[in-house]
């Protein structure tokens, strides 16, 4: 019976020892205003989506004075993809000039 009694008491401490620590509730931080930077833009693959990039990628080729030859190749592609129906081929496209060019500022 002492034993038993003391192989409890060990195998108590062990698993006591090794269990990790309670978690603490925390409250989430609150979500930043409306408009904040770091807002997520939702999009969709339309050929509305399709338009706005490629009005986007126009404004950041017009911005500068040598764009890369590689971005407006990228745009143009993208452009004519949209406008036959291969959306997202073509804003895959879209979306690589337009990271080129902002890459290049």
């Amino acid at each position: 019976m002492l034993r038993t009694l003391a192989t409890t008491a060990v195998l108590g401490l062990v698993v006591t020892v090794s269990l990790p620590p309670p978690a603490r509730c925390q409250t989430p931080p609150p979500p930043p205003p409306p408009g904040a930077a770091g807002d997520a833009l939702v999009t969709t693959d339309t050929p509305e989506y399709c338009e706005t990039l490629a009005d986007r990628v126009r404004r950041a080729e017009s911005a500068r004075p040598n764009p890369p030859s590689q971005a407006d190749e990228l745009a143009e592609e993208g452009h004519h993809m949209c406008a036959t129906g291969l959306i997202r081929g073509g804003l895959v496209r879209l979306r690589r000039a337009w990271l080129m060019l902002r890459r290049e500022k």
